[in-house]
């Protein structure tokens, strides 16, 4: 009896050790990029500073995620609007050069950056969306809005599966979070990404407790 062939896995696996690290008097920022694909900025902001991200990269939406603390966003159409960990934040392109993020407080405070072809905003101001990360072990996406953006807070052990862009039609990413995941037979921990294409299927498996996993697909830019 003849077997069916094995699937086959497009994958780059970036480990966040080998991240490049962008350093300015208040900030450190932790890139992490897919040629001209996407990029994810995992920016670190000091007390009191101040930082203008740089934000170049594939058209469409840029993406903002509060991890830790709150910082305050500025743009063309907003100023000083706080960013609230919980929420997702997506800014039109048009404001994505305009962007300036402060901490006005007295801990440094956390937010990824999210650089990929996301579909254009309907709206030049920036918009809100909740994660509602209170139901445990299923993926959540922002409400009321059909980003391909989503978010999910797993017990250790627990297994589960994403769903894949058709073949040749686009990017998987998966981030961490917090914890670590086996994605694929690839162990992936804390702010590890995992990118896949032309991918059947994508199988995880949790392997802490309290571990947090982003997924966004993208079409190729």
């Amino acid at each position: 009896m003849s077997l069916p062939p094995p699937a086959v896995y497009n994958s780059l696996f970036l480990k966040a050790d080998y991240r490049t690290v962008i350093t300015t008097d208040g900030s450190h920022t932790y890139r992490s990029s897919v040629a001209q694909q996407a990029r994810l900025d995992d920016i670190f902001l000091l007390p009191g500073a101040s930082l203008r991200p740089d934000t170049a990269g594939p058209g469409g939406q840029l993406l903002l995620l509060p991890i830790v603390g709150g910082a305050l966003l500025s743009t063309a159409h907003e100023h000083e609007r706080p960013l609230l960990p919980g929420c997702l934040y997506a800014l039109p392109e048009a404001d994505a050069d305009r962007l300036t993020l402060t901490n006005p407080f007295e801990e440094t405070v956390n937010v990824l950056l999210i650089r990929a072809p996301v579909p254009a905003a309907a709206t030049p101001a920036p918009c809100e969306f909740e994660l509602p990360l209170t139901a445990k072990n299923t993926l959540v996406q922002p409400v009321g809005q059909a980003l391909p953006v989503q978010v999910g807070l797993y017990d250790s052990r627990v297994k589960g599966h994403l769903a894949a862009p058709a073949p040749g039609e686009g990017f998987g990413l998966c981030y961490v979070l917090n914890g670590a995941f086996e994605i694929e037979d690839r162990l992936a921990e804390h702010r590890d990404a995992l990118v896949l294409w032309d991918t059947p299927r994508i199988g995880f498996e949790a392997l802490s407790e309290t571990a947090i996993l982003l997924y966004l697909q993208f079409a190729k830019a």
